[in-house]
């Protein structure tokens, strides 16, 4: 892989979801970044000579509009919209993420398809997204709780507990909550998913550091991320927590 970076890119400012486990999320002291695109963030900048520093946790809205006006480099790990293609550059797709329906159980009749969710009560956490036409069906059709909380055990216990019927989560995401909930075997995610979407890298316009979309974009086509991810994807939709190699862990600006 070429070492070239721009001159003025010294340092590589970047941030991402708080809790969108395995694209990325944060320890529990919140003094690092962690997950898939952060880990592949490491991989290509060890051998360059730019240092990586990552942002604190903030509203994902102000997210974007520090990536738009330059305050951030880059963002990691994105769902790709029109807007956005059009006011960041993307990377190629990294993973494919899967948004699950979880339900009880005990359900009697298991929906098959996202029309049979008519008539039930849901929750989608805060920036779920369905696709265009998913969120178009779901918009007219589904009664669907989505207010932003950050409690989602609170969620869960409303699915056990009969008060919703259930909930949109990244499958892998989901999966994990519900046994960290010790709720395993009291609520199930259905073997169909109601949307998959690409997740990408996206990085600011007005970043010193844009010409290093190409490493990023070469090192995504080569594939070498195809074992650590299928491996850290396997882990996460176990419910377990992934083994990531150990880097020198970049610097976190407060």
């Amino acid at each position: 892989m070429s070492s070239y970076a721009a001159p003025a890119c010294q340092v590589l400012r970047v941030n991402g979801a708080n809790e969108w486990q395995p694209i990325s999320w944060r320890s529990e002291d919140q003094t690092e970044l962690k997950g898939i695109f952060p880990e592949i963030t490491s991989s290509v900048l060890q051998d360059l000579s730019v240092e990586t520093e990552y942002g604190p946790d903030l509203p994902w809205n102000r997210l974007f509009a520090l990536l738009e006006n330059g305050a951030i480099d880059v963002l990691a790990g994105a769902f790709a919209t029109d807007e956005r293609t059009e006011k960041f550059k993307l990377s190629l797709p990294v993973v494919q993420d899967h948004v699950g329906v979880f339900v009880r159980a005990n359900l009697v009749a298991k929906p098959e398809r996202l029309e049979d969710l008519v008539g039930l009560s849901g929750r989608a956490p805060f920036g779920t997204d369905l696709g265009p036409a998913g969120n178009e069906f779901a918009a007219e059709n589904l009664f669907i709780d989505n207010e932003p909380r950050d409690n989602l055990a609170e969620d869960l216990k409303m699915l056990a507990d009969e008060r919703i019927d259930y909930i949109f989560m990244s499958r892998s995401f989901g999966r994990k909550a519900v046994k960290a909930a010790q709720l395993d075997g009291v609520i199930v995610d259905l073997p169909w998913s109601a949307a998959s979407k690409p997740v990408h890298f996206m990085f600011s316009k007005k970043s010193p550091c844009l010409d290093l979309l190409v490493q990023f974009d070469t090192a995504i086509e080569k594939g070498q991320w195809s074992e650590p991810l299928a491996r850290l994807l396997k882990e996460y939709e176990n419910g377990g927590d992934p083994v990531i190699e150990k880097r020198p862990q970049p610097k976190v600006s407060q």
